[in-house]
C-alpha cells in the first residue's frame, strides 16, 4: 500500500454502478475499491449485499426483507435474486472499468458479529442468540469470501487485493447492548476472545492485506490487532483521543491505520492528520508512512458531486502529506 493514499470505506450515493466506479478509478487510482450503492434498497444494502453471498455457500442463510430488516427463509426469494443482479452488475463493471488496473483494490464485506447482530431467525430473535448459529455463519462467510476473491482475481489479475470486513455493530455486541425482539432485555455479551477467534478466521481466508471497519467512539483496537488486521478503519471525529497507544502498537507491528477524516480545507487535514500523529509519538514523515486517508463513512447522505469533492480534498491533503515526508 502507498504511504497516505486515498481509499473510500465502501458506500456511495445514487445508484449508477458504473459511475461510482468511474469516479473511484479517477480519483482514487493508488488505492480504489468496490463500490457499495445502497440507494439501490434491498439488496444494495451491505447486510443485504453481503447475506446474498452467503446463501450462495450456504442455503440456509437465505434470507427475505421483513419491516424490522433482515429474516432467514427458504430458497432464493426476490430480494436475494435482487441482490444478486447487482452483484452481477457490480462485477461486470469492475472488470470493464479497472482491467488494467495495477494498483492496491478493496472489497468489503460485513463481518460474523454485525451479521450476527442484524438478521433475525424465522422466530424474529437475531442469530446473535445462538452460538451454534454464529459458528455456522462465520463458516458460510468464510466461504463467502473465499468464492469472491476468486472471481475479483480472475477479472482483475494485476491488482493486490484487500479485504475489508465491516463491523459497525462489534462494541455493542461484545456490550451486551443488543437488544432482544422484545426490546425489554439484550442479549449477552460476546466474550472478546471468542470475537477475535471468529474475526481471525475469516481475516485468514486471504493472506494479504486486511482492514476492520468500525464506525463507532469506540474502536475495539487491541481486537483488531491480535485478530490479525494489517489495520482498522476508523472515523478520527468519532474516536478522538482514545486511540492513541493501541495505534502505535498496531504501527510498530508493522500494521496501517485507515484514517477517516472530513477536512474543510486541505490545510485543516494536514494539521488533523499531524495531531494525530504526534499524539502517538511520531514526527510527520515516519506517520505519513503509516497511514492512508479515507472520508468518513457517510457519502451515501449526499450527492455524487459532493462525495467526489471530498474525495479531492483527500488527494490534496495526500499530496500536502507526501511533501512534508520527502
Amino acid at each position: 500500500m502507498q504511504p497516505a493514499a486515498v481509499t473510500g470505506v465502501g458506500a456511495w450515493p445514487d445508484t449508477s454502478s458504473r459511475e461510482a466506479a468511474e469516479v473511484v478509478r479517477n480519483l482514487c487510482t493508488e488505492f480504489a475499491h468496490l463500490p457499495e450503492l445502497p440507494d439501490r434498497g434491498p439488496g444494495g444494502d451491505m447486510i443485504g449485499r453481503t447475506m446474498t453471498l452467503l446463501s450462495r455457500a450456504a442455503s440456509d442463510f437465505s434470507v427475505q426483507t421483513v419491516p424490522s430488516g433482515w429474516q432467514l427463509t427458504t430458497g432464493r426469494v426476490r430480494d436475494l435474486v435482487r441482490a444478486d443482479g447487482y452483484w452481477s452488475e457490480d462485477l461486470d463493471v469492475c472488470e470493464e472499468v479497472f482491467a488494467d488496473f495495477s494498483g492496491d483494490y478493496k472489497v468489503q464485506l460485513v463481518g460474523p458479529w454485525t451479521l450476527a447482530a442484524s438478521v433475525e431467525n424465522r422466530n424474529g430473535e437475531m442469530l446473535l442468540r445462538d452460538p451454534g448459529a454464529v459458528i455456522e455463519l462465520t463458516q458460510a462467510l468464510t466461504l463467502a469470501w473465499s468464492t469472491l476473491l476468486a472471481d475479483i482475481r480472475k477479472r482483475l489479475p494485476l491488482a493486490n487485493l484487500v479485504i475489508q470486513i465491516d463491523e459497525p455493530l462489534i462494541r455493542d455486541v461484545i456490550r451486551g447492548s443488543i437488544k432482544t425482539q422484545s426490546k425489554w432485555s439484550a442479549y449477552k455479551p460476546v466474550d472478546s476472545v471468542i470475537a477475535e477467534n471468529a474475526l481471525r478466521q475469516v481475516r485468514e481466508i486471504h493472506d494479504g492485506p486486511s482492514v476492520l471497519h468500525c464506525c463507532t467512539d469506540e474502536v475495539p483496537f487491541e481486537l483488531i490487532k491480535n485478530a490479525g488486521f494489517t489495520g482498522p478503519s476508523f472515523d478520527v471525529a468519532l474516536v478522538g483521543n482514545s486511540a492513541t497507544d493501541s495505534l502505535g502498537e498496531q504501527i510498530d507491528a508493522g500494521g496501517t491505520i485507515f484514517l477517516g477524516i472530513d477536512p474543510e480545507s486541505v490545510g485543516a487535514g494536514v494539521d488533523l492528520v499531524t495531531r494525530v500523529g504526534k499524539r502517538i509519538g511520531y514526527n510527520p514523515q515516519e506517520w505519513n508512512s503509516h497511514i492512508i486517508l479515507t472520508p468518513p463513512c457517510d457519502l451515501i447522505d449526499m450527492s455524487m458531486s459532493q462525495a467526489r469533492a471530498k474525495i479531492e480534498i483527500l488527494n490534496a491533503v495526500s499530496k500536502a502529506l507526501r511533501e512534508v515526508s520527502e
